[in-house]
């Protein structure tokens, strides 16, 4: 126990210094922004004004307060005077007070509190802003991240595998070494989950255990890598970086109707070993890379997905601002993803701590701004995002010919709504006279039931309808502009209703008879009754209550005709596109610096380029040479995967690294800058890169050369944690607890009720259509047994199992998930629909499998091979015994039959077994 406490706490100190670092990423491109913007006027040093004795410029300012007190309480937005200020709820204090900031800024500020206030501005803010210089490029370049990999020398006496051969290295230097090797079934249910998220079967483990021919464990190797679940476990790490979702979030909570085409992209592409140079330039520009297969032209539109998953404020009626808004996002995701860095904050200043300069953002910004990511839409108008097209010729012919199919129902149901009408307003109209004299009796806002009585009130009206009685009357009051009705208007005041009806027929009856009996004539008062009685805004013609009147068979053929219009409409094939950008019309070759960050405040004008420091770290003097004909995706993707780039290799392999180990070489693997970690084993780290390179930047080869390490193979022992007490050195293999999606998926799975199925739309909404929020009905549905990959991904309403389990924000970049132990987790095991069907699956499974007459000894041995991956020890045996006698008995005064009891204790023992800490944890 004492063991496993320790490693809990290394791990929360491995993860606390890493979302530090992300914290600071995050006050650096959302907050300060935000503060220079709305705030830095009338609080700040910098502009000389403490209003309410309110600085707001350093950290120190913000806990110290002004007049009313701190304005922030740490760890409680609720509680902090800032975000009350800000929500204006407070008619006595709201800031800013020139007008409410967007309910998004509102939300980063509420978050920032909720995370711990992070924020570098050191010091107190008197007589002076704290300002963090720039290092300029000369001290850039001596950090190691600038600086191109470089070829060491493997200790080879050290041991065989490289790997090893390094680790050991650093090992003995403290006086350690690598722990043991794990036992066989260990090691097998820690290679199945880690390469393809599930748990190992019964027979995969007995195979293993009894294959002793030389390079078993290799065999177990490649068998999983040759698995097409191995691309479902691997993509899923790639989509938490490439911030997969299937809906926008934010204010337009929109389906991303077709991103599942990119989702299979990336499962297919991580199953074919697709070299990852050209998986990173397929998904920047691979609507610029030629192809004559129609195929592999329309998969590389697919990949292009990845820089128009971002959310989108859609309603920002200011269009320039959300193209540089989505400019911003698709930098920071492309910086962290491929990079390591952080360059989203680089819009409005300088960066902080990185040689990065605003003129370095926005010759990276030239070229995304020359890319298309939205259809055009005019200012105040909702945009929508690009989908570009797939499919052949035959697809778009078919697509025409159901349109026109539906069409042509459409029209068949109208006309049969035009005829029926006709038929009803043919006898009305005649009547007219009578249904103006009936609506002079019916009172002022009578209802149906009301006109009903003053028909039957007088025999000659009682084949009038009382729906348009009151409809007459509804109209005439809410039309005071139809002069034609004023005689009308004037005689529902006359004391006299008897004589006031003789006067409507004198009046109308002979302008009636004329309209219909002359079309011609041009009398105006004649024209003005045929308008009456013929007009779709006359009185006969309001909408929503002609079909109550229908014949029983006239409604039911209507009915027929738009039920066919709307199953032709159900059944329209979708036209396939993708989610996905293209080159714009106009290409940027320069774009000017924003100042702050604001797209009305043009500064400097730079030519579209590379980051100055990387480019010097390559020691070359001109970057990539863009084409004047397109935006420079290509030219920058290819850039990026020079084999001299200091960057991508390095951060690619520490990625890799960090989801075999559980931690990168380096932690803070979307962060190689000046603000994140030192490798722990940096000879390793530029070895493996160059390694990649040489191997055709397979990761496939990679994770061969890493499962073959006895590190990786080593038991889960911390042999001196005074020494290492984060693990970084690799003394033992570190234990993790599962994903949340390998959670569900081990739980489906263990149970035999998984659909292994993959790829296809799993949104049960249209492409743009709500999927949910506030007001729409919610269009997720979680009840499948397919892998959890294939579930929804809503943002701003993620699944509750999977987000209890630390799913990651899908609105961002997250290359290292956090592992919390909260209450939630253990109610969902006991209560979620998920847990309960596997239980009961496993219980019904090995009813079937184990007759009554084979004893419970049996099939409690299945139970723990299925789901512990071995066998129960005698302890265990005789616990489970006690556990079904003890349930069974609790349920015999509610339950008397006995078979009824065995199923219901063995689906509680099933999971029972399914919430232990051995089945949610690898060692």
């Amino acid at each position: 126990m004492l063991r496993w406490s320790f490693l809990g706490a290394v791990w929360l100190t491995v993860a606390g210094g890493a979302r530090a670092a992300d914290g600071m990423a995050f006050f650096e491109k959302e907050i300060r922004p935000l503060l220079v913007e709305h705030c830095y006027d009338c609080h700040s040093t910098e502009a000389g004004k403490a209003k309410g004795g309110l600085l707001l410029d350093t950290r120190e300012a913000l806990l110290r307060g002004g007049d009313n007190g701190p304005a922030v309480v740490v760890g409680e937005p609720e509680k902090s005077l800032l975000v009350e200020a800000v929500v204006y709820e407070n008619p006595d204090m709201r800031m800013p007070p020139d007008g409410a900031l967007g309910e998004h800024e509102v939300s980063l500020l509420k978050q920032w509190v909720k995370a711990g206030l992070p924020d570098p501005r050191e010091g107190e803010a008197k007589g002076g802003v704290v300002k963090l210089k720039t290092p300029s490029l000369e001290r850039g370049l001596e950090h190691w991240a600038f600086q191109s990999p470089r070829e060491v020398a493997v200790p080879q006496a050290l041991a065989e595998n490289p790997v090893d051969a390094f680790l050991r290295q650093g090992l003995l230097a403290v006086g350690l070494d690598l722990a043991p090797e794990a036992d066989r079934r260990t090691l097998l249910r820690r290679v199945t989950f880690d390469l393809t998220g599930l748990p190992p079967t019964p027979k995969e483990m007995a195979d293993f255990l009894a294959d002793h021919r030389p390079g078993a464990w290799m065999r177990v190797v490649e068998r999983l890598l040759a698995s097409p679940q191995y691309g479902v476990r691997w993509g899923r790490h790639w989509l938490d970086v490439a911030r997969y979702a299937d809906s926008n979030g934010l204010d337009e909570n929109l389906a991303f109707g077709t991103a599942w085409r990119y989702r299979d992209y990336v499962v297919d592409s991580v199953n074919a070993d697709k070299p990852f140079d050209e998986f990173l330039t397929e998904q920047l520009a691979g609507d610029l890379m030629p192809s004559k297969d129609l195929k592999k032209r329309h998969e590389r539109m697919v990949a292009t997905a990845f820089l128009n998953l971002g959310a989108k404020v859609l309603a920002e009626p200011d269009k320039e601002k959300l193209v540089m808004d989505v400019v911003d996002e698709q930098i920071d995701t492309m910086g962290k993803a491929f990079l390591g860095m952080t360059l989203g904050c680089v819009r409005c200043h300088d960066h902080k701590f990185d040689p990065i300069t605003q003129a370095d953002y926005y010759s990276l910004a030239a070229i995304f701004k020359s890319t298309d990511a939205f259809v055009p839409a005019k200012k105040g108008v909702i945009s929508l995002w690009k989908e570009l097209p797939l499919g052949s010729f035959d697809d778009f012919a078919d697509a025409i010919s159901s349109e026109r199919d539906l069409k042509q129902a459409q029209a068949a149901a109208k006309k049969a709504e035009r005829e029926a009408d006709e038929i009803l307003l043919a006898a009305a109209r005649p009547r007219a006279v009578d249904y103006l004299c009936a609506a002079l009796r019916l009172k002022k806002g009578g209802t149906v039931t009301e006109a009903r009585r003053v028909l039957e009130s007088r025999p000659a009206w009682r084949d009038l309808h009382a729906e348009w009685v009151a409809l007459m009357r509804v109209y005439i009051e809410t039309h005071p502009d139809d002069v034609f009705f004023d005689l009308w208007r004037e005689q529902q005041e006359a004391s006299d209703v008897n004589q006031a009806e003789k006067k409507l027929v004198a009046h109308y009856a002979p302008l009636f008879q004329r309209a219909l009996e002359d079309p011609k004539d041009s009398a105006e008062e004649v024209v003005a009754a045929r308008a009456a009685l013929m007009e779709k805004r006359g009185p006969f013609a309001l909408p929503g209550i002609r079909s109550a009147m229908y014949p029983a068979a006239t409604r039911a053929r209507l009915e027929e005709l738009t039920a066919a219009a709307e199953q032709v409409e159900s059944d329209l094939p979708d036209l396939p596109t993708t989610l996905g950008v293209s080159d714009g019309e106009l290409v940027h070759a320069s774009l000017p610096v924003h100042i702050r960050g604001n797209h009305r405040m043009l500064g400097e004008v730079v030519k579209r380029d590379v980051p100055r420091v990387m480019q010097a770290s390559m020691r070359r003097e001109e970057g990539p040479v863009f084409s004047p004909e397109n935006s420079g995706r290509l030219e920058l993707a290819r850039w990026m995967t020079q084999p001299d780039h200091p960057l991508t290799a390095r951060v690619l392999v520490n990625r890799v690294w960090g989801w075999h180990f559980g931690q990168g070489l380096v932690t803070t693997r979307d962060n190689f800058g000046f603000l994140g970690a030192e490798p722990s084993h940096p000879e390793l780290l530029d070895w493996m890169a160059r390694w990649l390179v040489k191997n055709q930047w397979s990761i496939k080869a990679l994770h061969r050369l890493i499962l073959s390490s006895r590190a990786w193979r080593q038991q889960a022992l911390a042999a001196a944690p005074e020494i290492d007490p984060e693990n970084r050195l690799l003394s033992g293999f570190s234990p993790r607890r599962l994903e949340a999606e390998e959670i569900r998926d081990a739980l489906l799975h263990a149970a035999g009720v998984l659909d292994l199925t993959l790829g296809g739309k799993t949104v049960p909404r249209r492409n743009r259509q709500f999927v949910f929020n506030h007001t729409s009905k919610d269009g997720t549905g979680y009840e499948t047994v397919r892998r959890s990959l294939y579930l929804p991904v809503i943002r701003n309403h993620l699944y509750e199992f999977l987000a209890q389990f630390d799913h990651p924000d899908p609105s961002m970049p997250t290359g290292a998930r956090s592992a919390s132990v909260i209450a939630p987790q253990a109610l969902l095991l006991l209560n979620s629909p998920t847990a309960l069907r596997a239980a009961e699956a496993m219980a019904a499974e090995l009813s079937q499998e184990f007759d009554a007459g084979a004893g419970d000894e049996l099939r409690v041995v299945a139970l723990f091979e299925r789901a512990m991956a071995r066998a129960p020890t005698a302890a265990e045996q005789a616990d489970c015994r006690d556990f079904l006698r003890e349930y069974e008995s609790v349920l015999a005064s509610t339950q008397p039959d006995p078979a009824r009891r065995s199923r219901e204790a063995w689906r509680a023992l099933a999971q029972t077994v399914m919430m232990a800490n051995e089945f949610l944890y690898l060692r």
